[in-house]
């Protein structure tokens, strides 16, 4: 028996060779901008936002905020505003009530940040460019951060509720980091049920999408005094003691393969001397920790991978944002497949790529920064005897150096520290310093930072 109800099918429509080319280019176009943007910011959700009635609307996650689209021109207009959103109004505004030195290190740099901002000429469009100083670098890399982890997995309260407290928030943030690096690498994240106490856990366990390869992963950073909101005084020098934390994280015992984030926590000409490449070769600091962390487990390496990375913004927050440092060491030989500890090198590489537009359909973003002139002092270095004076705009400085301070690549001299604080490369100043040290003056050497004391 044949229905009647029969549904009646059409022939579809086949599109005209100029239009089927047209929608292909289109398609092909729409792959190419993807693949590009997944380059340039890892396998994370892309923005999702409209402009509808003169309102911005961006989703982030589950929730959907607006404001005017003149106030959201770009992204970074957008994450300038979801920070205080994330930590709380209120708690906001009575950490900027604070005196500046009590304040909480983010409520400090979205301050500082905003007033470099200002401070440079509006485009023809009334937007404001610039090199980042190390404040707005700071802020930025915080913002996208919270926004690359609440979007595409959910932030952890108690993880938001230590980045606020002045004691927990570097070790806080240095998970954010971690949690951010592993969405980009393509994971999932399942955080540990801290309230058991019958065992220590890792910080969270990511798994690889692509593979389901698990990972426990630790977030370790190194603290110091005077610095990311610690009380007491900075000092000159800092301490290269990491091994401890490194230890800590194997302790635990994780059930998965141990996938371990360090932040050296350095200004950058130290961590250049710690991290730094000399011709390709592991950096010698860098080799003996490793050689005596082995030693300690009985000559295998206790992890998977061990991610060190240094984002010195803190650093230089009313000068141009340093370059960060990144080292990472998988364990001899690998016990997971090579290619996901490469995809978590390649995201931890990621970290500062901030998308400017909403999205790729916004069309392209904003013009590069306009170059931005750092103050340059000359400075003249005299050579009397075995004296070194430093001349400075024709006066000379309270400061002396010696030719006989020998300038070497794990002890530099007084002179190195000088010319690397002025903002001179490593290699720069150890040139400087071998031809002083010959007994020949040096005059004008323009140093991006100044180093005369206030």
């Amino acid at each position: 028996m044949v229905s009647k109800n029969l549904p009646k099918f059409k022939p579809l429509k086949e599109a005209a060779p100029e239009l089927q080319e047209k929608a292909t280019q289109l398609i092909l176009e729409k792959e190419r901008k993807e693949k590009e943007r997944i380059a340039r910011f890892g396998q994370v959700r892309p923005q999702v936002s409209i402009v509808w009635q003169g309102q911005r609307w961006v989703t982030v996650r589950n929730r959907i905020y607006y404001a005017a689209a003149e106030k959201w021109k770009f992204f970074p207009d957008f994450l300038r505003d979801y920070v205080p959103e994330i930590l709380g109004i209120e708690w906001c505004k009575a950490e900027a009530a604070k005196p500046e030195v009590e304040r909480h290190p983010v409520i400090t740099w979205r301050g500082q940040a905003g007033r470099y901002m200002n401070a440079q000429p509006p485009q023809p469009d009334g937007s404001r460019v610039a090199l980042p100083s190390g404040a707005v670098a700071a802020f930025a890399c915080l913002a996208y951060d919270l926004f690359v982890v609440d979007d595409n997995g959910g932030l952890d309260p108690e993880l938001v509720e230590r980045l606020k407290s002045h004691e927990h928030f570097q070790g806080a943030r240095q998970e954010l980091f971690a949690e951010a690096t592993c969405y980009r690498a393509g994971f999932t994240i399942q955080h540990e049920n801290e309230k058991d106490g019958r065992t220590r856990h890792a910080e969270f366990t990511a798994k690889h999408v692509a593979t389901g390869q698990m990972f426990s992963v630790e977030a370790k950073s190194r603290h110091f005094e005077g610095v990311l909101g610690r009380a007491g005084k900075a000092s000159e020098k800092p301490s290269f003691r990491i091994a401890h934390l490194i230890n800590d994280a194997v302790a635990k015992k994780p059930a998965h393969p141990l996938l371990i984030f360090v932040d050296m926590n350095l200004p950058y000409k130290w961590a250049e001397r710690i991290l730094g490449r000399q011709a390709g070769k592991v950096p010698r600091p860098m080799q003996l920790l490793l050689d005596r962390i082995k030693k300690q487990h009985s000559g295998k390496d206790p992890y998977c991978m061990v991610v060190f990375s240094n984002h010195p913004h803190h650093y230089a927050i009313h000068n141009q944002d340093p370059q960060p440092h990144l080292f990472c060491v998988a364990s001899q030989p690998p016990c997971v497949d090579n290619k996901i500890l490469h995809s978590i090198v390649r995201a931890a590489t990621l970290y500062g790529n901030i998308p400017q537009s909403f999205s790729a359909e916004d069309g392209d973003p904003p013009p590069p920064a306009a170059p931005l002139v750092w103050p340059r002092d000359r400075y003249d270095f005299l050579v009397n005897g075995t004296e070194v004076l430093v001349v400075h705009k024709g006066q000379p400085l309270p400061e002396r150096f010696a030719t006989t301070d020998k300038d070497r690549p794990q002890a530099p001299s007084r002179l190195h520290e000088f010319l690397e604080d002025g903002g001179l490369s490593r290699v720069d100043a150890h040139a400087i310093c071998e031809a002083i040290e010959s007994g020949k003056s040096v005059a004008g050497v323009f140093l991006p930072r100044s180093v005369i004391p206030k």
